[in-house]
């Protein structure tokens, strides 16, 4: 015999939510689009989704895990994968944030050589996510293409930003080439090139179709000068807004001072009373809580959030902070 209705007190828990801005301001997007008004309703993430992150065995990517979690996270009707990778990626380090605190506690090992060995000591650093971090956001009069004339060539090249599905793309057209060299193909690395290509609308005024091949981009990208494709990428880079997750952190032993990205690991997910240590296998319950999706969509559920605003402060604006309200 099945219970018809749970007790009251095992009702599931209200979800906890915040209201996120995205760096890009909405600017890139449709008109009439949830994400065009350039904020976004997150989640705080259940075991569910944690486990359905952590689990080696489930199949598919890290970023592909990431990508499930946040398009059940959203509450919103959004489709992940259109979104800007930055605003993805900032959706993701705020579902960090909205999970388990501001707080990030993680361990990192000094490489500095001291009297001709390394001083390999273990340190702990600590941040908050994203209050340590500039953000840079996007302007209203910043549309795409946008245009750059390359110095050298003289080439006019027009551009949009980088999206969830060029990401799946170019990690497919990576997994080729190496399925190739595998096999014992000489097949070179472009997939670089190929990220480049992607995002190339126009040349000289004129449209790049879908009838266009992807080995005739790459070889037009392949033959500009060096010069015009460092000035290309700066100016990508340039308008492509998100959060700069480089830091310097300083040995407690040495005295080393040094400048690294953020690491994301497993321990990324676990709550700061670990202390930056990564979780053990038998601490993972991958085979209670992974893959059970009635569960994870919540269904069942009390209607409503209960939305907690995270204290950070923002401003819009490229090159200025973009946080919550």
């Amino acid at each position: 015999m099945s219970d018809a209705h749970a007790p009251a007190f095992l009702e599931p828990v209200p979800k906890t939510a915040i209201v996120v801005k995205l760096p890009s301001a909405g600017v890139p997007y449709k008109e009439g689009k949830p994400e065009a008004e350039g904020k976004l309703t997150l989640n705080a993430m259940t075991m569910i989704e944690e486990a359905s992150i952590l689990n080696p065995k489930s199949g598919v990517s890290f970023s592909q895990a990431v990508d499930r979690v946040l398009q059940k996270s959203i509450q919103e009707s959004v489709d992940v994968n259109g979104l800007l990778s930055a605003d993805k990626f900032y959706l993701f380090m705020m579902l960090r944030a909205v999970t388990y605190g501001q707080e990030y506690t993680f361990l990192w090992e000094c490489s500095k050589e001291v009297d001709g060995s390394v001083c390999g000591f273990e340190n702990t650093h600590t941040v908050q996510i994203p209050g340590d971090f500039e953000i840079k956001g996007l302007l209203p009069e910043d549309k795409e293409p946008f245009q750059v004339e390359l110095p050298v060539s003289k080439k006019k090249i027009q551009f949009r930003l980088l999206r969830g599905f060029d990401e799946g793309a170019v990690e497919k057209y990576e997994a080729d080439i190496e399925a190739k060299q595998k096999a014992g193909i000489q097949a070179h690395d472009t997939t670089a090139l190929y990220r480049l290509a992607r995002l190339i609308t126009h040349v000289d005024d004129n449209p790049i179709t879908k009838d266009i091949s992807t080995r005739h981009m790459i070889n037009f990208i392949n033959s500009l000068p060096a010069q015009d494709i460092s000035v290309l990428r700066k100016q990508m880079s340039h308008f492509t807004p998100g959060m700069d997750t480089t830091i310097k952190v300083v040995c407690k032993q040495c005295s080393n001072m040094a400048e690294m990205d953020l690491p994301i690991t497993s321990s990324f997910f676990r709550p700061n009373y670990d202390n930056g240590r990564e979780p053990v296998e038998d601490e993972i319950r991958y085979d209670v809580l992974y893959g059970d999706e009635s569960q994870g969509d919540n269904e069942d559920g009390p209607e409503g959030t209960s939305v907690v605003p995270l204290p950070v402060e923002g401003s819009e604006g490229r090159g200025d902070g973009a946080g919550t309200s």
